[in-house]
């Protein structure tokens, strides 16, 4: 899904792209607007044009990434050189890898008991698009060995939401996490078989 208040604005992308720097170094509460105007190359004045406040920076920010996140989680899939178990690694990894050690992830955390201030019900609906698309295309690419009526492509996609929300925070690295994920997706088609 191409943004394109963000897609087309090279100068504008850049910011967000800065934005997301200073947010995912520091965090939401104690980044600045300062700080990102700083890292973005402009005068405060010059962000406060363009955002009014942080918390309407944060939430485009976070817009974009997890647009971009579904887009990657939608390439891994669409990319037929991959085998099934690959697609399912490669979209996870697009959709939470990049959280792995990051304030950003632990921000979400955060933010999920408070977030109408910061996102309202924009992660949750990010979220619920995510599992939808993933849960699709398990029932559409997973072995007809895998799959069963108990074990199902929503409910295999329940294990392996929850325990990848764990551990893009909970991995040291982004190789690790990857790990987690090939680990339990071959656990997943092993026993349903």
């Amino acid at each position: 899904m191409r943004n394109p208040e963000i897609d087309d604005d090279p100068k504008r992308a850049a910011l967000l792209a800065a934005a997301l720097g200073v947010f995912n170094r520091y965090g939401f509460k104690k980044t600045s607007m300062e700080e990102v105007a700083r890292a973005a190359g402009i005068s405060r004045p010059g962000l406060y044009l363009q955002f009014p406040n942080k918390e309407e920076l944060y939430r485009v920010t976070m817009r974009a990434l997890m647009e971009r996140a579904q887009q990657g989680l939608e390439a891994a899939f669409a990319d037929e050189t991959r085998s099934f178990e690959d697609r399912v690694v490669a979209g996870l990894d697009a959709l939470m890898g990049p959280y792995v050690g990051s304030e950003v992830a632990r921000d979400l955390g955060e933010l999920l008991e408070n977030s109408e201030p910061q996102l309202g019900s924009m992660f949750g609906d990010y979220q619920e698009k995510a599992k939808a698309t993933l849960s699709a295309q398990i029932d559409r690419l997973a072995p007809a060995s895998v799959l069963t009526e108990e074990l199902n492509a929503d409910s295999v996609t329940d294990v392996l939401f929850s325990a990848t929300l764990t551990w893009k925070q909970s991995a040291a690295t982004r190789s690790e996490f990857r790990d987690r994920v090939r680990r339990a997706v071959r656990l997943l088609t092993r026993t349903s078989g």
